[in-house]
């Protein structure tokens, strides 16, 4: 086979783009561990900041709810 052949050759075609696939697919896969690696590093601040709101129910856990009774003794 000649040197011009070789670009019409289907192996070597088929083998040409998997390796241009498999390149782009790493640089997506660093891309991506990129953004988690980001995002892992704020996370912890959100999570701060939702400790200090009283715990996220108004902080009136603990009181009876004394007028969701049904028996009829108001």
């Amino acid at each position: 086979m000649s040197s011009g052949k070789t670009a019409e050759d289907p192996a070597w075609k088929n083998k040409e783009r998997a390796e241009e696939e498999q390149y782009a697919r790493a640089k997506e896969a660093e891309a991506l561990k990129a953004i988690r690696d980001e995002l892992q590093s704020k996370q912890p601040a959100k999570s701060e900041l939702d400790k200090d709101i009283e715990g996220g129910y108004g902080g009136q856990e603990e009181l009876e709810d004394r007028y969701a009774t049904t028996y009829g003794a108001h």
